[in-house]
Order: structure tokens, then sequence, then C-alpha cells
């Protein structure tokens, strides 16, 4: 009889586990994707592609949890957490923090438009150098886009290189940003973004540069008077994820991760493309003054910035990057 038992309660108890076995099993990939723009942006349009496409070829066994406006912490913040694995993915503006060749694409006038970019930033010679990253346990999926910069200010209108004189422009804390204002004539403020605002309205500074819809989402128009469509310097945006928690993933949900980053990548692009014609129309409604000026002495005046820089990047990667067709 205690045999019997004994057999029975064996069995149940197997069956119990194997039932939770299977369930522990199917439980969903949960992924936590980090990004710091609102969710206006086009940041998370196309995470939310990203996300659909995910859930769709993993049959709902991955889940994507998409935490936009720095809800996990500012790009700096929020890279460091993907470093040590405590974010699986994170879509960020910055790179070379980390890895200082990907500086180079933020070289002016380096690429074309857009599409080239894109043909630069994810094929080989755009990976090979985002590759850098891996040191700092980073790998870059696909190399999404945010937007090429413009400059605003409240003094006058830019119609030519020789209007940008002694313009106080804020520039992000970059020395190649740095050299390209001054190269142009202007007078680089080194500040944080989130003061850039405040320094407008005060007077402290005379403009800013930056991406149409970045300035758009951030408001930064309701306190300047002039754009200028100059398309001086672009703004990839990495998306990366965290090589140990990557490489955990089996084949199936790598191959689903890229396949979606390729796709998100795509539809993101096309959403900046219709909602940049829609930025311009938006700020000359606002009363913006809006031109286009000569961009021939802009190339000309930049002419320096690559001699300085060449050393640093190498002028075998700058031509080859500008030779992509």
């Amino acid at each position: 009889m205690f045999c019997k038992k004994s057999l029975a309660i064996c069995l149940v108890m197997v069956i119990i586990f194997t039932v939770s076995g299977s369930i522990l099993a199917t439980k969903p990939l949960v992924i936590k994707v980090a990004h710091s723009m609102p969710t206006s942006y086009h940041y998370h349009d196309g995470m939310l592609k990203f996300k659909e496409i995910v859930q769709e070829l993993s049959a709902g066994k991955m889940k994507v949890e998409i935490y936009p406006a720095a809800q996990l912490g500012e790009e700096r913040v929020t890279m460091e957490q993907l470093k040590m694995g405590v974010i699986p993915m994170v879509l960020t503006g910055i790179s070379d923090i980390y890895a200082p060749r990907t500086g180079v694409f933020i070289l002016p006038f380096l690429f074309k438009d857009s599409d080239h970019a894109d043909r630069v930033l994810n094929g080989p010679v755009g990976l090979s150098v985002y590759d850098d990253l891996q040191k700092h346990n980073m790998k870059v999926i696909s190399v999404w886009e945010n937007g090429f910069r413009q400059i605003t200010n409240n003094r006058r209108p830019i119609n030519t290189v020789e209007d940008m004189a002694g313009l106080k422009i804020r520039v992000p804390e970059s020395p190649v940003w740095i050299a390209t204002m001054k190269a142009l004539g202007g007078n680089p403020t080194p500040m944080p973004f989130a003061e850039v605002t405040t320094a407008l309205a005060q007077g402290l500074i005379d403009g800013q540069e930056n991406a149409l819809l970045h300035i758009k989402a951030n408001k930064t128009h309701e306190v300047q008077k002039h754009l200028a469509i100059v398309n001086y310097m672009y703004g990839p945006a990495p998306l990366l994820v965290n090589i140990n928690w990557f490489n955990n993933l089996t084949k199936e949900q790598r191959d689903i991760l890229l396949k979606a980053a390729e796709e998100g990548n795509k539809h993101m692009r096309q959403v900046v493309k219709e909602r940049e014609k829609e930025a311009i129309l938006f700020f000359q409604e606002e009363g913006l003054t809006v031109t286009y000026p000569d961009l021939g002495g802009f190339r000309e005046a930049v002419k320096d910035v690559y001699k300085q820089f060449s050393g640093k990047f190498g002028a075998d990667l700058i031509e080859a990057i500008m030779n992509i067709e």
C-alpha cells in the first residue's frame, strides 16, 4: 500500500513539474527599449513599428516594452545601463563618447542626403565603425535617423555663410561641432540642451542648431525668429543592444530583432520625410522667417574642419564614406 501511494505521489509531482515547466517555457520574452524623446517624435514611431514586427514574427512569444521621454534616464544614463546589462536595448543619438571614431558621422556635409546616410551607416563601412562599441558590451543592430541639422537665430535671416558672422550659437559639447561652427563664422557656445530655451529667451545666446523635428518637439521655435535650412550636419541614431544579452538569445530570436530593426528603420525614415515638410510649413505659420541659403560658401568654409579631423578619423574612412553611392 505504501509503495503504491509513494508511486502515485511521485507521478503527480512529475506531472506538476512538467506542466509548470511548460508554462515557464511559453512565457514571453519581455524586451525593454529606452529612448529619450517624446512619443510625438519619430523615434517613437519607429519603435512602435519595431514592437509590432517583433510580436508578429514571434507569434507573441517576444514582447517589447517601450520607455520613451527619458523615463529610464537621459541618453548617457541609459547607455551606461545598457553597458551594464540593466537595459537590453537603447535607441540613442550619441555614440562617440564610447567609440570616438563614430564622431566621423557628424562631419559637416558628409552625407548627400538621408538615403546616402542610410546606405553608409547600415552598410559595411558604417557598421564596421560602430563595431568599436563592442568593447563596451554594446552592439548596433540598425542605425536610425535623428535628421539633418538646421540653424535658428534671433538676429537676422541667414542667406549666405557671411550672415553667420558673430552669431552666438549653442552647440553640443563636441570638438567637431565647435570647430564647424567656428569655421562657419559663428561663435560656438557649448551647453546642455536642457538650458537652451532659457538661454535663448534671456538673450544669452542668439540661436541654436538642430533637426527640424527636434526643434518642433522641444518647442525651440517659440523663442526663435529665423530658420535656415542648411542640412549641414547629420544625426545618426544607433539602435543598440547589450552584447551578452543578445548573444544569449536563440538564433530565431536574434533574426526577429534584426528584421524588426530594419523594418522600424524604413518606417521611421518615411515618417521623417513626411513630417519635415509639415514642420517647415508649421514654422512659417508660427511666424519664423525660413531661408534656403546658398550652400557653396558653407561647404567651402568647412574644408579646414576636414583637415583638422582627418588624422583622428582617417582620411581613407572619410573618403570611403563620401564615395559610397
